[in-house]
């Protein structure tokens, strides 16, 4: 288990829902945000690849191939546009499978988005329509589920069994 929020990776590996062993990487600068992923977002017109590391395959955006330190192969180049539509296993299924969570058929899948870069991250962008502009507004347009996983105290909820109760920031902020 996590012994702290902060353990969780600010880069994290979503696996292809009918792809088993294929990964998309991607990129979040507020990691406790990850357990209210509904969506990621790509750039239609950004080049990607799928890499092989040992026998796992990985997808990134071909500028940002600098962060994998390990030793890798290139398999295939694609543009963005291609992942679109695609699903893939959330990290977490504490909402997933929630039959109450509005829109819940229209999450854990990739989406083509403009504000989508390759200055940073994987160029794989990780959607959490509660928590920030950009994320609600794409979470609009394509009606994403909306997950809320946070109280008003800052505490997780208890139905994200692993992290209940955990503060997403620092006490003394």
């Amino acid at each position: 288990g996590y012994k702290d929020i902060k353990d969780l990776s600010a880069t994290a590996k979503f696996e292809l829902a009918d792809e088993p062993g294929i990964f998309i990487l991607a990129w979040t600068t507020t990691p406790w945000t990850l357990i209210g992923n509904a969506a990621l977002a790509v750039g239609k017109n950004i080049e990607y690849v799928k890499i092989k590391i040992g026998g796992e395959f990985y997808i990134l955006a071909k500028a940002r191939l600098e962060i994998i330190k390990e030793e890798y192969e290139v398999i295939e180049n694609f543009k963005g546009k291609n992942l679109v539509g695609k699903k893939y296993k959330p990290l977490f299924d504490y909402y997933a499978n929630n039959e109450k969570l509005e829109n819940n058929k229209n999450g854990w899948q990739i989406y083509a988005a403009d504000f989508v870069t390759t200055t940073e991250g994987t160029g794989v962008v990780h959607i959490a329509p509660a928590f920030g502009e950009d994320d609600m507004n794409l979470g609009k347009e394509h009606s994403l589920p909306f997950i809320q996983h946070v109280n008003m105290d800052g505490t997780i909820k208890p139905e994200a069994k692993d992290f209940a109760a955990m503060n997403v920031k620092p006490a003394d902020d």
